[in-house]
């Protein structure tokens, strides 16, 4: 089997994690949620220019930040939101996961079933 068939069954196999079933339900609860979605839209761009003027080293104005605190007042308690963001670090953990134990092996470190709980790559 090559590498990148072992690499779309790797990619399969993630598709049927728990976190990732849960991931895409969470984006569909915000895809499906107007205000939701406008409001993560809102902030992604707000927080963009900011980002963006701080590294052209402009000044940001208290109004822009103002607006921005505001922004992320709603983004912190709007409830299909921080599911989704929760949602997104699981899986990304899991993935930070897989990218450890590949690093291992390639390392000559192989991890197998016996130590797995112990090893550095799968904690």
């Amino acid at each position: 089997m090559s590498v990148t068939e072992k690499a779309q069954e790797l990619g399969s196999a993630l598709r049927e994690t728990e976190e990732a079933t849960i991931l895409r339900a969470a984006e569909m609860n915000l895809d499906n949620d107007p205000e939701s979605l406008k409001l993560i839209t809102e902030f992604q761009k707000s927080f963009q220019q900011i980002q963006n003027a701080r590294n052209a080293g402009e000044n940001i104005n208290s109004e822009e930040l103002e607006a921005f605190n505001e922004l992320q007042e709603k983004v912190n308690v709007d409830k299909n939101i921080q599911a989704y963001f929760a949602a997104q670090q699981r899986f990304n953990q899991l993935l930070q996961q897989v990218n450890n134990i590949i690093n291992q092996v390639l390392r000559g470190e192989a991890c197998s079933p016996d130590c797995c709980d112990s090893c550095s790559g799968c904690s």
